[in-house]
């Protein structure tokens, strides 16, 4: 069996074909079971997901939309690759909305947000104490509940686009996390420390202080992936570009 047959073998969800398509393979794809790069082989997946081709390239369109999926001209599609290249893209637009949603978050919460907010850093306080490897899932549960409450839709929902992105570049270097100066428990206490200051700056309504430690958060990441990178042996030049981004 196919590693692609092994990942959908548990057949279709409910719903109309299309969207169990979308589904199944962003579900797959953001959890790197589906690693980058991976060919989506359609007579494969119309077998393993029971539906006609046509609901199937919907799914691939939509993901495309949203960079996770690449349409090849004549080749079908593949799993979107992750290159050094791309990422100072990324890390720039990461650090635009993180930033505002963060800032417009501190202005304009209700007590209600507060209190969902509080719900995941909390949760990201025990899960991750328990588990590292769910971390990623729990970060960004966390941030979305921030972009949530930032009064803007359009911006929330670019940056949930992000975050998405996010969690595969996380879920690559979980491993990549331990290393002579840090292992996964001080990452993990890092990233709490910081969301507990976060919390407090949009509790307290300080957008400065949100906007500032949102941008050094996303610079803990950016590191992250730098290391990760250095240790994949990445070109001269592709390194300059990824620890100057954002």
């Amino acid at each position: 069996m196919s590693k692609q047959a092994s990942a959908l073998r548990n057949g279709p969800r409910r719903g109309t074909g299309r969207e169990v398509a979308y589904q199944v393979l962003r579900s797959r794809i953001l959890d790197l079971t589906l690693e980058p790069g991976t060919p989506l082989e359609e007579a494969v997946l119309v077998r393993d997901l029971r539906l006609s081709r046509t609901p199937l390239r919907e799914a691939f369109v939509r993901l495309a939309s949203e960079n996770l999926v690449e349409l090849l001209p004549n080749r079908g599609a593949r799993v979107a690759e992750i290159t050094v290249t791309q990422l100072s893209q990324y890390f720039e637009a990461l650090a635009l909305m993180q930033r505002a949603t963060h800032r417009w978050a501190a202005t304009r919460r209700s007590d209600r947000d507060l209190k969902q907010i509080a719900v995941h850093r909390d949760a990201f306080v025990k899960g991750a104490r328990q588990d590292t490897v769910t971390v990623p899932e729990l970060n960004r549960a966390f941030h979305a509940a921030i972009a949530a409450c930032c009064g803007n839709s359009h911006v929330s929902k670019l940056y949930n686009e992000l975050l998405d992105q996010g969690l595969r570049l996380a879920r690559l270097t979980i491993d990549q996390v331990a290393s002579k100066t840090h292992t996964p428990a001080m990452h993990t206490e890092t990233l709490i420390a910081e969301h507990a200051a976060i919390f407090d700056a949009i509790e307290g309504g300080d957008a400065e202080a949100a906007d500032r430690l949102a941008n050094a958060h996303n610079d803990l990441f950016r590191r992250r992936l730098y290391e990760y990178f250095v240790n994949r042996r990445s070109t001269a030049a592709d390194l300059v570009s990824l620890a100057e981004s954002g």
